[in-house]
Parts: structure tokens; sequence; C-alpha cells
């Protein structure tokens, strides 16, 4: 996936609940890779070897292949990625039954520009806009349910999640799922982190996100 900022993500992030995303309207943020950054951003991702030997976890298309394209409304939700440079990109994506999970980390030039990314990102008017904007655009057969901020233990220095849930009919039966992103800033890195789980196990599934983004936070210590 090309580097992108907090921001950007977070609109990316939640278009994958309507199989969209939002392309970036000018050529920010800059992408600008070092040899150094981008290993600390592979580094800041799951791997496979992260998950338990015989547990049925895959790789799986990263999110570039699934979240590709523009068109969707969620363009309206502006972001101001002027001024921004990553230095480092990666992620990755795996599943097992049930699940997927999708991982992504950025490495942006300056701790300053870390600093505005967070800040935009906890701007009440863009969660509001993404919200209203999954609301609008279920595909056919899913029901939007709820886009709301989810408690979450603060991993390095400074974390924000929120849970998308959905209703999917299946067989003439619906599923309910939940979509988990979770984002994470440590120095330099901008880490997220989502997983689809069946809301049925919701405890279980977020125990291990936790113990995921601690992973991956606990890697990107030396940025």
């Amino acid at each position: 996936m090309a580097g992108r900022s907090l921001t950007a993500s977070l609109v990316v992030a939640t278009a994958l609940v309507v199989a969209g995303a939002a392309a970036a309207a000018d050529a920010w943020p800059k992408n600008e890779p070092n040899a150094a950054d981008q290993a600390l951003a592979k580094k800041s991702v799951l791997h496979l070897g992260d998950f338990t030997p015989g547990s049925g976890w895959a790789a799986a298309p990263k999110a570039a292949s699934s979240m590709g394209g523009s068109g969707s409304n969620v363009d309206s939700c502006q972001v101001d990625d002027r001024g921004k440079v990553v230095t480092g990109t990666a992620s990755t994506s795996f599943r097992a039954p049930g699940f997927q999970v999708w991982s992504e980390a950025d490495v942006m030039q300056t701790a300053a520009m870390v600093r505005l990314d967070v800040k935009q990102a906890s701007d009440p008017a863009l969660i509001a806009c993404v919200r209203a904007t999954l609301e609008k655009e279920m595909p056919k057969g899913t029901q939007f349910i709820s886009f709301k901020k989810l408690a979450f233990p603060t991993v390095g220095d400074w974390t924000m999640a929120y849970r998308a849930l959905v209703d999917v009919s299946v067989q003439a039966s619906k599923i309910r799922l939940q979509l988990d992103i979770v984002f994470v800033q440590n120095k330099r890195v901008e880490i997220t982190l989502m997983q689809m789980a069946p809301f049925a196990i919701s405890s279980l599934a977020k125990a291990a996100e936790v113990r995921m983004v601690e992973r991956l936070a606990g890697s990107s210590l030396v940025a």
C-alpha cells in the first residue's frame, strides 16, 4: 500500500466496510522512502510467524488489493496531508476461517508531522463524516449497525480505536460482524491494525487485537 498519513488511513480503513476506498486528491503526502525507515515499517506490521502455527492463519491479499480504486463518497471526508512526508511504509494481511486482519505501518519524516496527523485524526468532524458515509454506502446484503469509539489500552505514545458493526445476510440468515480499527502512534511510526471477526466472540477478538498491537508497537521503539 502506498504511504499515507494517519488521517487518510482512517478514511481508507473505514471504507473497507463498504468495499471502497478514498483516493488522494493530490500528491500529498509525499513518498520519500529510505532504507532504515523501510526496514522499520516492515518490522511494525504483522507477519505469519506472529500467529500460532497450525491455527489456520494464512497470507491474504493485502489491503491495497482489497481497497484499491476510488469513486466512493468517502472522498467527501476531506483530510489535509499537505506538508507530510512518508519515509517508510509496509502492509500485510492474513485470514483464517471467519477472520481477516490487516496491518499497515507508515514512518513519517519528522515527529512534528506525526503530531499534526494525530490531531487531525482525532477531529470529531472527520469521525462523524466517516460514520455517515458508511451508513449510506452499505452494499447489498449488508446492514450498517453502528460506528463507535472503542475503549482500548494505550500502546506506544497514542492509541485510538473504533468499531464498526454490520449485519451480513448469508443464506437467509444474518451474521453480525465487527470491524475493529486501531491506530497507534509510536515516535515517528503510525500503525493501523484492522480485524474483521464475528461479533459473537467479540471479547476474544479484542484480546487478540491488544496482543497484536503490543507486538507491533514494541518493535517500533527505535523509531
